[in-house]
């Protein structure tokens, strides 16, 4: 019997070793052992929100995920606590808005993200259910395969000095060139952004399901006295004629969804804000833009948050 619990004991030496190298390390702050999350992960998000519930928050996908905090307090006059994560879909969106909602805690704003891009029937991934079980579950987080590759490389950073990087590019001549050396009229990550999210938009449906919901979630809010805004962030102009233009979602968004927005806008009482159709403050897209997405985080996404938080105050 000593010898087994000897054995046993030796086998625990590595667990415990791994165990306390994960915990260290661990990007997404799951046991609340650190100042903040360096993740943007759902994971992350709805942990920190599950430690520390704010009364006014950011949902959305990665276009609303770096926002810098203190800017965003800055331009509104008030607290915000962003839970929006990397791909997040509409579905994900509002889900995690009814998790929100139904958490008893209370709430005071919501600032939600919507654009042609979540709207499309053939974009609605589902991982909220999942998340669930894995925050009320710490072995299965544990256990994750992912969450231990992402430790790992927290831990091959830390040793190595790497550096965090951001969405922000200083673009040189080389940046502009096109592989047969033809130069490009606008950075090559620009340049090619609409030829990425052209299999995902080039059958384009509106997905009426998670529409409807978003009208739902403004029913919900109202009835709640939480005050709720949609949004939807800017693109690139060469988003909206290479792939809007070509496939036929500008005509849908003008004449369906927008429509629909304002109504529902008036009838329901939330704030909305069309900076995808409608234009904002963002100029000179080969410079703002890291991509067809994402505004560049040194030289456009601080414009933008100044004029959506401003925006959200003056309304």
């Amino acid at each position: 019997m000593k010898n087994i619990l000897k054995k046993l004991a030796l086998l625990a030496i590595p667990v415990a070793a791994w165990l306390a190298v994960f915990i260290a390390f661990e990007p997404n702050n799951y046991f609340g052992l650190k100042d903040s999350a360096g993740s943007s992960q759902p994971v992350a998000r709805v942990r920190a929100y599950q430690q520390d519930p704010g009364r006014s928050l950011i949902l959305g996908d990665s276009r609303l995920a770096h926002f810098d905090m203190e800017l965003v307090a800055e331009a509104s006059g008030m607290e915000w606590q962003n839970l929006s994560f990397g791909g997040a879909s509409l579905k994900e969106t509002l889900d995690l808005a009814g998790y929100v909602l139904d958490s008893g805690h209370p709430v005071d704003t919501l600032l939600v993200e919507v654009s042609f891009y979540t709207l499309n029937e053939h974009y609605n991934t589902d991982r909220f259910s999942q998340l669930e079980e894995t925050l009320e579950n710490p072995l299965a987080y544990c256990l994750n395969l992912e969450y231990n590759v992402n430790a790992l490389t927290v831990l091959m950073d830390t040793i190595r000095g790497t550096p965090d990087t951001i969405e922000s590019g200083d673009w040189a001549a080389s940046d502009y060139l096109a592989d047969d050396g033809t130069v490009l009229p606008l950075h090559r990550k620009l340049y090619d952004y609409p030829a990425t999210i052209t299999p995902r938009c080039e059958n384009w449906t509106l997905n009426g399901e998670q529409f409807a919901r978003l009208r739902t979630l403004a029913a919900a809010c109202k009835a709640r006295g939480v005050r709720l805004a949609v949004v939807l962030p800017p693109m690139a102009q060469n988003v909206r004629t290479e792939v809007c233009d070509v496939f036929g979602i500008t005509g849908a968004m003008e004449n369906e969804v927008l429509p629909a927005l304002r109504a529902w806008s008036a009838e329901d009482g939330f704030t909305l804000l069309d900076y995808e159709w409608g234009g904002s403050c963002i100029t000179d897209d080969d410079t703002q833009f890291f991509d067809g997405f994402h505004l560049d985080e040194r030289y456009g996404l601080p414009d933008w948050t100044v004029q959506l938080f401003s925006d959200l105050s003056a309304n």
